[in-house]
């Protein structure tokens, strides 16, 4: 007998696979929108938790952030301290771009909520922390004008840095939210602790003067008045940074040779508040390290001039790279010289100075 015929092949089903969404690409940091208020906000992941800050830009006081982000990049974020919630983020992330949208809800206030990525590149974005504090004096003195301890600052953070941990540095912040003091702590704890006799009023700032490839420029002022016939002023500061490394940038970074003597003939020429300051006692307020960076050249400023408060702090001529090349000044070898990229050196007869006019000088 013919063997049996082969038994007809079974076909097995397989499901078809589930295809995973792609995961939500987080920024080193956001802007956006809550309730139609602008708002910026550094988020971090933990496996599906969501975690970090956030802070409005009229208020600039940082806002705890934790939550999750599940499998289908939903994002669900409480606002405050654990024993202290404020509000409640409920929305998705785009995964083509890591933006978020959704609905924020904060006791019977409830509305939509938009935070769009910060892209890095050349150009530092900055926003502004505040912080302030104040208490009354314990036992005032009988003669004291000003009863409380009061200190205020507003300062700089940055964003949208190539090297999320360069900026990190810079800003002396991470993650974690921050609410005290970082420009003047002394004067700072001293409110904090106001004792018994004399109060004071103290305020401090800092401010992007200028930012330009990869570089920005800081500056530092303040006050202080205890109730005498003048406030008093707070240690100036200016100061470029190279955003690829966190580093202040430095003359030795730039110069081959001191260039303070032709800086200080530009000044001189300016006379700028004293008909009557001779040549030595303008070279008293400037010195080769203080300058910064513009993109058209190098800004050098004098200060503590006597006469007028504060007057010279962060004021002096701009002498452009393109004399600084054709003289000799500038390090061929820079680690900062794409600063100076592209320009082409002075012809012979350009003058060093800017227009002798103290009103070119004020940045």
């Amino acid at each position: 007998m013919p063997p049996d015929p082969a038994p007809p092949a079974v076909l097995l089903s397989h499901p078809a696979e589930v295809q995973k969404p792609e995961p939500c690409p987080l920024a080193a940091g956001y802007r956006g929108t809550v309730l139609g208020h602008r708002v910026f906000a550094r988020l971090g992941r933990d496996g599906s938790r969501l975690y970090g800050r956030y802070f409005y830009e009229h208020a600039g006081i940082d806002l705890r952030l934790d939550g999750s982000l599940s499998g289908e990049n939903a994002v669900q974020l409480t606002e405050g301290e654990p024993d202290s919630r404020s509000g409640r983020f409920e929305g998705k992330c785009d995964t083509t771009n890591g933006a978020m949208d959704g609905t924020w809800t904060g006791g019977t206030t409830s509305g939509p909520f938009h935070l769009e990525p910060i892209a890095p590149g050349e150009v530092a974005l900055a926003a502004v922390k505040r912080f302030d504090v104040s208490h009354r004096v314990h036992k005032p003195d009988a003669e004291a004008m000003i009863k409380s301890c009061s200190y205020s600052e507003s300062r700089v953070e940055l964003f949208g840095l190539r090297d999320a941990q360069v900026e990190q540095s810079i800003n002396r912040q991470g993650l974690e939210p921050f609410v005290g003091a970082r420009l003047e702590l002394a004067l700072a704890h001293s409110a904090d602790k106001c004792g018994d006799g004399f109060g004071f009023e103290a305020d401090s700032q800092q401010t992007l003067v200028d930012s330009f490839r990869e570089f920005a420029t800081l500056e530092q002022s303040g006050s202080i008045d205890g109730g005498g016939a003048h406030p008093g002023e707070l240690a100036f500061s200016r100061v470029t940074i190279d955003l690829r490394t966190g580093r202040p940038v430095t003359s030795h970074d730039i110069f081959v040779r001191d260039l303070l003597r032709r800086v200080l003939k530009c000044a001189a020429k300016a006379k700028p508040f004293d008909e009557e300051m001779d040549a030595e006692e303008l070279e008293s307020h400037f010195d080769a390290a203080s300058f910064d960076l513009t993109e058209t050249g190098v800004h050098f400023f004098g200060h503590d001039y006597p006469h007028v408060m504060a007057a010279l702090d962060g004021q002096g001529p701009i002498i452009g790279y393109d004399v600084l090349l054709r003289d000799g000044y500038l390090r061929a070898d820079s680690p900062i010289k794409r600063a100076w990229s592209g320009v082409t050196p002075a012809p012979k007869g350009k003058d060093w100075c800017p227009a002798p006019d103290w009103s070119t000088w004020w940045k």
